[in-house]
């Protein structure tokens, strides 16, 4: 009797030795492929057998904890992950292994990537309660069944358990003990997770997007169709490549509308990231720009949509703080020229002077008013005027013909500057924002709620000074220079205005509405860079890697640049033709020398009255001298005649 029981109790150590052997190598090879070095074990076995388990884990280079099942365990301490993997050992053989996945979720703690599970059974079925687990398709859990000697792996997942998905169970592979400290591990799933877990089955996902615009002629054809492609283009073209991806997966959609992006407001998120902080909306149809305070609260993927906006205007044609006329010569050559003209003016009256002086036998040059005569011949000469009458000293000649000469030079380069400017291209002077803000064209911003955010947001100081000397309320402003697209295109039009809008919505009007010539006045300058915007799925969202996954799919095979060039409007272009055409002058450009020539009427009107007042007034002088003159004489004759009377 003693005999019979050692033999069984030797049957059980023996048995138990080569449990523990085979666990252990198993755990070891399933971990080291893949490169997880750190290892939770929760189990029920004897202290002797989880010491001899975990020794031998070690061996293969592993982290090893061991946890007894019990409840009351604090899962969230014991499973800290500071790294990327952790590995997480169940023995499903344990009448309270259940308790671990309770405290698991009571714990809030997530079946996502970060944890890999290895849950070990001697049963040839799949426990009730794994039908009931919160699992997700981002889960990492594999179940191994023991059959003699090796393992049966299935990888096992719920495409979302809290969507109404079922369980899926697939063979992976399976475990073979050999020779040694390690085992033949076989598996088969050798697809990206999510390309073999691709298939959705149909579950109903909730996604959200933004309409700004009335949707024509009704919503669900407004949102599936490029009927008028320039308005709500960044959400309608997401969610184009929304719908691909859900052909890619197999599932539907519930589309919510939602009111805006989601910006931080009192501490809160509005719009689509409040819904997903709230869980009624998984990912975003509409794209997200990225922004410090969005990190926290939703998980970016693909870059899809590149949002430019721009501030277009009609660049003037000619820049009002300049007088056109001045422009050929800059404005020292200005001085220079005035000084040279001043100097050739005096040498020619020293001249003339001289030829007064030596030429005495007959009437010299000039010899009624020198100094006006020989100024009006010097602007005569610049003018390229003719000479009435020539000096005849060879000194004044080479004076005059030297005057002539330079001024004819002048004038070469003067008239070939003008000409020039107007064959050339129309010029642009307004190329910064700081530039714009200084000019006198009135600013107008798209009534969007990203402008609106931008402004209360930035740092930027010349982006201020826009908004607070071109925009924002003031006391001749009784309202914000906020504009529907097609008003402030329509005002941009007709010239003046400058407005802020989606180039995505602005190049299809411009192309449609505006002329040639208007197309080619347009100039645009950015107020803020390029948004690249991406999808967003809520945050620790298990959907994250798959959207991820799939939308790169549908960028990488071109998708995406097929749909942007149904979605995007191209850029008016200026035609060739229109480059080549002579720039007119305006009235605005010649009204200086009509304002000179009308200075110059009249004031020789003026002069000219006063020269007749002066005229007449010497002539009523001489006049009066005159008839006094006349009366004193006659006074002066009869006076003898009266005294030889007297006598």
């Amino acid at each position: 009797m003693r005999l019979l029981l050692c033999f069984k109790l030797f049957i059980l150590l023996f048995s138990t030795v080569t449990t523990s052997e085979i666990t252990a190598t198993l755990i070891g090879d399933y971990f080291e492929n893949l490169i997880i070095k750190h290892v939770v074990v929760f189990g029920c076995w004897e202290t002797y057998e989880a010491i001899k388990l975990s020794r031998l884990i070690m061996k293969r280079n592993c982290e090893v904890s061991y946890i007894n099942i019990q409840e009351n365990l604090d899962i969230k301490k014991i499973l800290y992950v500071n790294y990327y993997k952790l590995g997480i050992v169940l023995n499903l053989d344990c009448s309270q292994s259940q308790s671990i996945f309770d405290q698991f979720s009571k714990q809030q703690l997530r079946h996502n990537e970060s944890y890999y599970w290895l849950m070990s059974t001697v049963q040839n079925s799949i426990p009730e309660y794994f039908y009931h687990l919160p699992l997700n398709i981002a889960s990492e859990m594999t179940l191994a069944m023991r059959n003699n000697d090796s393992y049966i792996l299935y990888d096992v997942y719920n495409p979302s358990y809290r969507h109404g998905g079922k369980l899926n169970v697939t063979y992976m592979g399976n475990w073979t003990k050999k020779n040694g400290n390690k085992g033949g591990l076989n598996i088969v799933l050798t697809q990206y997770k999510y390309q073999r877990r691709g298939n959705l089955y149909g579950l109903t996902l909730n996604a959200s997007i933004v309409i700004n615009y009335n949707p024509v002629p009704d919503y669900w054809t407004y949102i599936h169709n490029p009927i008028n492609p320039h308005v709500d283009t960044m959400h309608r073209y997401n969610y184009a490549l929304i719908l691909q991806m859900r052909d890619y997966y197999n599932f539907t959609i519930n589309l919510k509308k939602g009111t805006t992006w989601g910006y931080l407001t009192n501490g809160s998120f509005n719009g689509i990231i409040g819904d997903m902080i709230k869980g009624i909306v998984d990912f975003g149809a509409t794209p997200f720009q990225f922004k410090p305070e969005r990190i926290d609260v939703c998980e970016f993927t693909v870059q899809t949509w590149p949002a430019r906006a721009a501030i277009i205007f009609r660049h003037p044609k000619t820049n009002d703080l300049n007088n056109p006329f001045l422009k050929p010569f800059e404005i020292h050559v200005w001085y220079w020229v005035l000084i040279f003209s001043t100097v050739n003016w005096a040498l020619l009256y020293l001249a003339t002077k001289l030829e007064k002086m030596i030429i005495k036998e007959s009437t010299p040059t000039l010899n009624t008013y020198l100094a006006s005569e020989t100024a009006l011949i010097t602007v005569a000469a610049v003018s390229q005027q003719g000479l009435g009458e020539s000096p005849k000293l060879f000194s004044g000649r080479i004076i005059f013909l030297s005057i002539l000469f330079w001024a004819f030079l002048l004038y070469q380069f003067y008239s070939a500057s003008i000409v020039g400017s107007l064959l050339a291209k129309k010029p642009r002077w307004i190329n910064t924002l700081k530039d714009l803000v200084e000019s006198n064209l009135e600013i107008g911003i798209e009534d969007m709620a990203y402008n609106h955010d931008f402004f209360a947001t930035t740092t930027d100081s010349i982006a201020q000074r826009l908004y607070q000397e071109k925009v924002a309320i003031t006391k001749k402003r009784k309202k914000a220079n906020f504009f529907p697209f097609e008003e402030g295109l329509e005002k941009l039009r007709r010239g003046g205005f400058a407005f802020q809008v989606d180039v995505a919505s602005a190049y299809k009007l411009i192309d449609d509405t505006f002329t040639p010539e208007e197309i080619c006045d347009l100039v645009e300058i950015q107020l803020f860079p390029t948004k690249h915007t991406a999808t967003a799925t809520a945050k620790h969202s298990p959907f994250k890697k798959m959207v991820t996954y799939g939308m790169r799919q549908i960028v990488e095979h071109g998708m995406a640049q097929r749909l942007r060039h149904i979605w995007m409007p191209r850029k008016p272009e200026c035609p060739e033709s229109h480059n080549s055409e002579p720039l007119p002058v305006t009235l605005t450009e010649f009204s200086p020398t009509l304002f000179l020539l009308s200075y110059g009427c009249i004031q020789s009107l003026i002069i000219m009255i006063g020269e007749k007042f002066t005229s007449q007034w010497r002539r009523h002088s001489f006049m009066i001298n005159r008839i006094a003159f006349n009366n004193s004489d006659t006074t002066e004759a009869s006076s003898p005649s009266q005294s030889v009377l007297d006598n």
